[in-house]
């Protein structure tokens, strides 16, 4: 099934929706039809695969290391498509993947070649609004929907043309900072940013990501009205400790069962 019509569902079932975050790692294949199961047994509604990168701009310490890993255990472009092709028929799956190595290999082949994988949404992270117009159509020729970010201090104005153009969900940043804890001040309102993106793309899922680890965090965001939470750090985590069926669902059901405060 497409995300964006697997999320609509869930969300119209009135189903907090949570997507985790996998680093796509070579040495980790092995593993990574079982794990995807088990998240999909303990509630996961879509999958992020995250391509690693030298540069991760967006990332802590903890999925930094994770680029670092995947990176040094040779992981290339066929182990992202091999790994879609394994992810996909469970969970349906959004590639998390930095600008350059799509620009560098070539928008349309690059989606293209995903897209055929199996993917069926596309994040950039460092990927501006500005420039996102030849993403957006190559997207959209590849029938992949761009998920695009919206960012702590971001005018309510500019969150509403972001929210118009993403395609899937709208990914919407908990904290100033990157992905993992919270730093003391860097929390952020974000009742104002749901409701303005709601506003202005009704159908549009909106999901909260950075920060979000277990149940109290994964609530905490489902109260501002958000239709749910990705969960990436924590997970990286877990799979550090144990990466067995059992202990992935453990700790994705919490997360997956979380009400609104």
């Amino acid at each position: 099934m497409r995300l964006d019509r697997a999320l609509r569902e869930e969300r119209a079932r009135g189903t907090p929706l949570v997507v985790p975050y996998l680093m796509v790692d070579r040495s980790r294949r092995s593993s990574l039809g079982r794990v995807v199961r088990a998240l999909q047994v303990a509630g996961a509604a879509g999958l992020e695969l995250g391509f690693p990168f030298s540069d991760p701009i967006a990332d802590g310490p903890l999925l930094e290391s994770a680029h670092d890993r995947a990176l040094h255990d040779g992981t290339q472009w066929t182990d992202l498509l091999a790994a879609l092709r394994i992810t996909s028929p469970v969970l349906p799956s959004a590639v998390m993947i930095y600008a350059n190595p799509l620009v560098h290999r070539g928008l349309p082949e690059s989606l293209g070649e995903l897209a055929r994988a199996g993917a069926t949404g596309l994040i950039v992270p460092d990927l501006s609004f500005e420039e996102s117009g030849p993403f957006r159509a190559a997207a959209r020729s590849a029938r992949l929907s761009l998920v695009l970010l919206a960012a702590p201090g971001m005018s309510l104005e500019r969150l509403a043309r972001v929210a118009r153009a993403s395609r899937g969900f709208l990914y919407l940043v908990s904290h100033y900072g990157t992905t993992g804890g919270v730093s003391r001040g860097s929390t952020v309102d974000l009742r104002p940013m749901v409701r303005a993106a709601h506003a202005a793309h009704p159908s549009l899922p909106v999901l909260v990501g950075f920060g979000v680890r277990d149940r109290g965090s994964a609530a905490r965001a489902l109260a501002t009205g958000a239709d749910g939470v990705i969960v990436g750090t924590a997970l990286e985590e877990q799979l550090r400790s144990s990466s067995s069926s059992p202990a992935v669902e453990r700790f994705l059901r919490p997360i997956a069962s979380a009400r609104a405060d």
